[in-house]
């Protein structure tokens, strides 16, 4: 298979899991990439403007609960810890080991979410040092592209509905998102090109056929379920990725 067409298959299916989750294209489709030979700044020059148009499209189209989130500004604390880290990555090539423990947490967070004691004290936990998580995140974004792992378990802590978590998900991923494209297109502008339009043309396609229909269709309860599934898939998957 031509690996264009191969990569477009890739962001389409992952684009189905951000549609309904908020997040699934970069940390699914980075390793995936990676797996298939390309650089890590090309990677994200397919992946980051697929990923801004499912956000922008889920932003938009919840802006109320939207609004909320970004109410404070908090999502700003991660603009300066994120563009570092991701300079860092671009101009030196640097990458750390960190997934791994990430990897670990993420499978401690699903296994926590189904003790709802504990899953209070860890929201109680992140209430009080909300600040430092929020710009923790951003450098763990920036360095390893998995900065959605701390994302996940922090919308899921301070929300209660589908609606609000995916929102939480959204305006983060759209930030990040944003950030990341303008730091690739001045560090590395030969990883963006019309194939990163092409990408973000099929993810909004996947979005409006598909992913808002599966979306809605969940039930708070099978929401709630999927969403515990999905951070302990998640963990694997920043495992797997430490392996490469």
């Amino acid at each position: 298979m031509d690996q264009a067409l191969l990569i477009a298959s890739v962001i389409s299916v992952f684009a189905l899991v951000q549609s309904v989750f908020g997040m699934g294209l970069l940390v699914f489709g980075t390793p995936t990439l990676l797996v298939l030979g390309l650089p890590f700044s090309d990677a994200l020059g397919w992946l980051l403007p697929a990923s801004v148009a499912i956000s922008v499209i889920q932003v938009s189209g919840d802006a109320k609960h939207a609004q909320a989130v970004w109410k404070g500004g908090k999502p700003l604390l991660c603009i300066v810890p994120l563009a570092a880290s991701l300079g860092i990555v671009l101009l030196f090539d640097f990458h750390t080991k960190i997934d791994l423990a990430i990897g670990l947490v993420m499978i401690a967070a699903s296994a926590i979410r189904v003790n709802t004691a504990l899953q209070q004290r860890i929201g109680r936990m992140i209430d009080r040092a909300e600040r430092t998580y929020l710009v923790a995140m951003g450098i763990l974004h920036g360095f390893t592209n998995m900065g959605g792992a701390l994302l996940s378990v922090y919308a899921a802590s301070i929300n209660g509905t589908k609606h609000a978590v995916r929102a939480t998900v959204s305006v983060y991923y759209l930030f990040f998102g944003m950030v990341q494209i303008a730091m690739l297109a001045v560090l590395r502008p030969e990883a963006l090109g019309y194939h990163s339009l092409a990408a973000a043309a099929t993810a909004a396609f996947v979005y409006a056929v598909a992913g808002r229909l599966v979306f809605h269709r969940a039930s708070a309860v099978a929401y709630e379920r999927a969403v515990t599934g999905f951070i302990a898939v998640y963990g694997v998957a920043v495992l797997a990725k430490a392996s490469l």
